[in-house]
């Protein structure tokens, strides 16, 4: 009895003995797989929750979390598969990855650089098997993995979409492609035109033709950052822009970028040329809404950004008519823009005509006036560049207001400027003894007391302009003109009861000769000669007297 109980226990350990050799090489032999060649093991893999039951992994490798995993690792599975990735919203995209696009991509193995997969799908998120998804819809899954771009592009080219912290971003897979990612030469020539023309029609924005986005992405996708003039003008050069404002007034937003690139801010003679961002400073895309009211307001708030640069020009202005206006509430008064432009600013006298049509912006009656006079004919018709424009009278940016008893009186000094400079009027036979003249005679004279004695006081004694005229002054062989033939009139605004002989006491700005007043002349030549010969007959008379009364005391 106890030898067949022996004999049952040694046939009991055998079998058992057997078993544990099975298990334990069974082990070892899945083992050796294991730490194996990669692509040596069979496993079933799901890469979602949702698509479990729709595939099977063919082959993976797990491997440890701090390597590089090889793609054949990730390709195994990827490659040749109808698996979807499914999300909660029932979006869905296929988890095949064309080996051969991802080849001539610019991460794929042709390139000079090459990324594995797990280059941007991190090591530790992608193992085998995948994690669940937990991204609610497939958009929010792209600008999820669109962010692990900025792992090696930590300053990325700044392009005029919105951000990922945007409500309507625009990630970098959205132009740039996810495994078919484009090279740089192959953006450059226009090849994502297509995919730019799809986009932007689905949303609804402007410029979805071909061949302005090919320009754009050209001049402005690639510029080395975002103050640079390429990158404002890679939009802003497209045709009917607007800019609109709460009150309905718009205005233009296209720069005219020859008009710009001409500008004095983009010829400076030392430094580096203006930059729009010089300017518009922190105007970074999309931009924002607007603050002001309209267009007007707008205008207004660029001066403080001229004041930056030409603080001294636009300080200078306290006291200007325009500035004072803008003070009073009169908004439509001039402010720097509105003389010199925005982008396209030239040399303000270049042309020299150029000079006054910028006043006929606000001051057109006037203009058409001046177009008319002899100074205007000669320098909007013959190009004559001696002649004065508006800012020879009136200044620059020290306007002074032309009603003022102070204008007034200084008046015949502005004339002065040109017709007392000898150089000057000798190129036109001018007289240049006109401001002497008038000074001499008695409305100079007391034009001239008055401005001694207190410039602001009002006089009613003629300057210049009350002859002459103020913006329609006339040659003086004029039919028109307020001189010759029609001055009693011109007399008569002064001296109402006036008659015919009236104009005849005048002598005109001539000094006398016997062309020009030789009845005055030979007057005036008569006491010339006559005067110093009566003073000098009486003093040799003295002299001799003295002569012979000194004589006669010395004899005695």
């Amino acid at each position: 009895m106890i030898q067949v109980i022996r004999s049952h226990l040694q046939r009991k350990r055998i079998r058992y003995l057997l078993v544990w050799l099975a298990v334990t090489g069974g082990v070892f032999s899945l083992a050796g797989l294991v730490w194996a060649e990669p692509g040596s093991v069979t496993e079933t893999a799901v890469l979602s929750p949702s698509a479990a039951d729709s595939f099977v992994v063919r082959q993976a490798v797990q491997q440890d979390a701090t390597a590089q995993a090889d793609d054949e690792a990730c390709l195994l599975c990827h490659e040749d598969t109808d698996a979807v990735i499914m999300f909660d919203s029932g979006e869905s995209f296929a988890a095949r990855v064309d080996t051969a696009v991802l080849a001539h991509s610019a991460h794929g193995d042709d390139a000079a650089e090459p990324l594995n997969c797990t280059g941007c799908h991190d090591v530790n998120a992608y193992q085998y098997p995948h994690e669940p998804i937990e991204t609610a819809d497939y958009r929010t899954y792209q600008l999820e993995r669109a962010s692990s771009c900025e792992n090696c592009h930590a300053t990325p080219h700044l392009t005029s979409h919105p951000g990922l912290e945007s409500d309507t971003a625009v990630g970098c897979t959205d132009c740039h492609g996810s495994h078919d990612v484009l090279t740089v030469d192959q953006i450059r020539t226009g090849e994502t035109t297509s995919k730019c023309v799809a986009c932007h029609t689905d949303v609804g924005v402007p410029f979805t033709d071909g061949s302005q986005l090919t320009d754009m992405i050209q001049a402005g996708l690639f510029a080395t950052y975002y103050e640079t003039t390429d990158y404002c003008l890679a939009c802003h050069s497209q045709p009917n822009l607007e800019l609109s404002f709460p009150d309905g007034s718009v205005i233009s937003a296209t720069i005219d970028e020859n008009g710009f690139h001409d500008s004095v801010h983009r010829m400076v003679d030392d430094g580096e040329p203006l930059e729009c961002a010089g300017c518009h400073e922190g105007k970074t895309f999309p931009h924002q809404p607007v603050a002001v009211a309209n267009a007007r307001e707008y205008s207004l708030e660029m001066v403080s950004v001229c004041a930056d640069c030409h603080a001294e020009k636009v300080h200078a202005d306290a006291e200007d008519v325009h500035t004072l206006a803008l003070a009073e509430g009169t908004l439509e008064a001039a402010v720097c823009t509105d003389c010199h432009g925005a982008h396209s600013i030239p040399i303000p006298n270049q042309p020299r005509r150029r000079i006054s049509q910028t006043c006929e912006k606000c001051h057109s009656t006037i203009y058409s006036e001046y177009a008319e006079s002899v100074h205007g004919e000669a320098l909007l018709i013959d190009s004559n560049e001696d002649v004065p424009t508006c800012i020879d009278c009136h200044g620059v940016h020290t306007i002074g207001d032309p009603t003022t008893a102070l204008f007034r009186v200084r008046s015949p000094e502005l004339c002065a400027g040109c017709h007392a400079d000898t150089n000057l009027m000798a190129k036109y036979e001018i007289s240049t003894e006109v401001f002497e003249t008038y000074v001499a005679d008695f409305h100079g004279t007391t034009v001239e007391l008055f401005e001694h004695e207190d410039p602001n006081v009002e006089t009613n004694k003629a300057v210049c302009y009350d002859c002459h005229g103020v913006h329609n002054i006339k040659a003086p062989d004029d039919p028109q003109a307020g001189i010759k033939a029609n001055l009693l009139e011109t007399c008569q605004q002064c001296h109402p009861d006036a008659n015919e002989n009236f104009p005849a006491s005048w002598t005109s700005h001539f000094q006398p000769s016997l062309e020009h007043n030789p009845l005055v002349y030979l007057v005036n030549l008569f006491y010339q000669i006559v005067i110093p010969a009566t003073v000098g007959l009486f003093a040799f008379l003295v002299l001799t007297d003295v002569y012979r009364r000194v004589r006669m005391r010395v004899r005695k």
